[in-house]
């Protein structure tokens, strides 16, 4: 195992910036999630990791040692690609021990690593081992790739690049469970590159979020979540995102149509005077919105435009002046309520965040 540190890597292709002069400290044993809107850079850093591509500037060091020019082989890195990469002619047994006979392994000791990984990626694929890839479901095809990768005698680091993404949803959630607990067994550096957010939450001991080849954050899941550091990272976890909403400082309460919003205590007065005569954008998470029938001065009017229904929950979408607001509640309680019907929001003050309009960022 080891601990991976990126420092200060920069990557072009042609004239393209793709990765602008990153660093990142992976430590021993983690599970550590890249992710971020697609295009921003995610498995190009895969690649520069694994040495299959190349970086500009900057170094990539494993523990202490530089391996930035070292090759993929010289690295002891274990990858299992998005497409997964099998080899068509080779059934999923010589599939998995394929990094093994490359190497001389005796006949014996194939068999004998072939049974052990077998049984940790999971026991019924043993039913599959003498198929071919075309034969296998993509599930299969997914641990088979995995076996291969994890066969090898103690990789420093596992590469993942989006490796459920070809799964359907069922099956995806299944094997996220599988690998959690594969990774935790085997005790290794893992890197995971996924733009699923939900995927990168489930997974991840800390994430990186990427976008346009800069990390905009990097943290542990519950504070990416509910202590984004801009409007990026706020609407990109979550099943619907965070509800943005423009207005102006005024007296110390942001306002926006009717509605007068006392300011979240984490902004310090200073702040609020530098920021008094700029248009701002509140944030706040759809289950942070209270909702009710009944008119209340101090709520804001909205009217159902539609709703959603994910047991045991229900998205009831909002419009105020052409702004839309996702309320998320448990169906039990959204009672009667109809598209076109009016609600009264009121919004969960400690929740709330505010952000500059321009920038996007997080307003400290």
């Amino acid at each position: 195992m080891a601990r991976i540190s990126i420092k200060n890597v920069t990557k072009y292709y042609g004239k393209d910036l793709i990765l602008n002069n990153i660093s990142l400290d992976i430590k021993d044993k983690e599970f550590f999630c890249i992710t971020g809107p697609s295009g921003g850079g995610k498995t190009t850093l895969l690649k520069i990791v694994a040495g299959l591509d190349t970086n500009h500037t900057g170094r990539i060091y494993m523990d202490d040692v530089d391996i930035t020019y070292l090759s993929p082989a010289e690295r002891n890195i274990a990858m299992v690609f998005q497409e997964y990469a099998l080899y068509p002619n080779l059934m999923a047994k010589e599939n998995i021990s394929f990094p093994l006979r490359i190497k001389k392994y005796s006949n014996e000791r194939v068999a004998q690593k072939l049974k052990s990984t077998v049984e940790q990626i999971d026991i019924e694929i043993e039913r599959y081992l003498n198929l071919y890839p075309k034969e296998l479901s993509a599930g299969h095809k997914q641990r088979v790739a995995t076996g291969r990768a994890i066969i090898r005698d103690n990789p420093n680091v596992f590469l993942l690049d989006e490796p459920l993404s070809n799964l359907d949803a069922k099956i995806r959630m299944n094997t996220r469970t599988y690998l959690k607990r594969l990774v935790t067994e085997i005790k290794s550096t893992t890197i995971y590159v996924t733009s699923d957010s939900s995927e990168a939450m489930a997974l991840a001991d800390r994430i990186a979020v990427l976008d346009k080849g800069r990390f905009v954050q990097i943290d542990r899941p519950f504070d990416i979540y509910f202590h984004p550091k801009n409007m990026l990272v706020a609407d990109f976890f979550g099943i619907l995102g965070m509800n943005f909403i423009r207005g102006k400082i005024k007296d110390n309460k942001f306002i926006f149509d009717k509605f007068r919003f006392d300011i979240p205590s984490c902004i310090n007065k200073d702040a609020i005077k530098e920021i008094a005569k700029e248009e701002l954008v509140l944030g706040i998470r759809p289950e942070d919105v209270g909702l009710s029938t009944v008119y209340a001065k101090n709520k804001v009017m909205a009217k159902v435009d539609l709703i959603q229904k994910f047991p045991p929950r229900a998205n009831i979408r909002c419009q105020v002046n052409g702004s839309i607001i996702n309320v998320v509640n448990f169906i039990r309680n959204i009672g009667s309520i109809i598209p076109g019907m009016n609600l009264y929001l009121d919004f969960d003050k400690s929740k709330a965040h505010l952000f500059y309009l321009d920038s996007g960022d997080l307003v400290s």
